[in-house]
């Protein structure tokens, strides 16, 4: 599993973030700091991207 995270500075002062989860150099799901949602890369990660924003706690541990 590749996990890779960043954060930019904008220059109007806002921050922009990124979460992604890749797995044999595929990406999987990332998450959006600025909305708050993941972004599933195909169909098998739709079901784990349900399954994370069902239980809610994936999220709350990236905000």
């Amino acid at each position: 599993r590749q996990r890779l995270s960043g954060c930019d500075l904008l220059s109007d002062g806002s921050v922009r973030g990124s979460y992604r989860v890749g797995y044999d150099g595929r990406d999987f799901l990332s998450f959006e700091l600025g909305s708050g949602r993941l972004v599933a890369a195909d169909g098998a990660a739709e079901i784990t991207r349900r399954r994370w924003e069902q239980d809610g706690t994936m999220a709350e541990g990236w905000t």
